[in-house]
């Protein structure tokens, strides 16, 4: 089965507005195929609990195809349980917990990938919270795919998560989401999600 590759802090200014240097190198995380969810209709992400902080991170994705290029992209979430984050940073532990759960990693239907000046935009409640050219990534997808072919052994099928813009901010429940991906100014695939109480809200 497919696992997701994210990928690290590859927006600048992503970033700075979280208060670190983006790497010299791309540096990755898995998403294990639990977490990837490919979202033909309504995505239903459920809020962990009033005193977890959710962020939503909106990301051009990309498959890898059968010859190790990429032959698919795009729009992907990838939902970082931060309250968890913060503990893993603290003691120096994986992010498993902040970064893999179960659904965390949402993308629309695909599209065939050709090399072009993508933009990614995120709607929340009929607001853009996040816009951004994949031509300011600090890692383009041909650097991405060639590191991660030196260092690791990705599958035909893998999804790769490449990082998101400025802007990533909270969710609460009741939220509606709309991701989506543009070309020449033209959506080319998109989904919607929607933000549900967990049972101890």
């Amino acid at each position: 089965m497919p696992v997701g590759w994210g990928v690290l802090r590859n927006f600048r200014d992503h970033a700075k507005e979280m208060g670190v240097e983006s790497p010299s190198s791309p540096l990755f995380f898995l998403m294990p195929p639990s977490s990837l969810t490919l979202v033909t209709k309504t995505h239903s992400i459920i809020h962990p609990g009033h005193d977890i902080l959710l962020h939503y991170e909106v990301e051009f994705v990309v498959q890898i195809g059968i010859d190790g290029n990429p032959d698919g992209c795009g729009v992907g979430l990838d939902l970082t349980n931060r309250t968890a984050q913060k503990v893993a940073k603290s003691e120096g532990l994986p992010w498993t917990d902040a970064k893999a759960f179960p659904m965390s990693g949402p993308y629309s239907p695909l599209v065939p990938y050709e090399i072009s000046e993508y933009e990614i935009k995120l709607e929340v409640n009929g607001e853009v919270r996040q816009h951004g050219n994949i031509s300011n990534m600090v890692h383009d997808v041909n650097s991405l795919l060639k590191e991660l072919h030196s260092r690791f052994f990705p599958e035909p099928g893998d999804i790769i998560f490449t990082g998101s813009p400025q802007g990533v901010g909270p969710l609460f429940p009741g939220d509606r989401l709309v991701a989506s991906l543009w070309k020449n100014d033209k959506c080319i695939t998109n989904f919607e999600a929607e933000v549900l109480p967990s049972e101890n809200i």
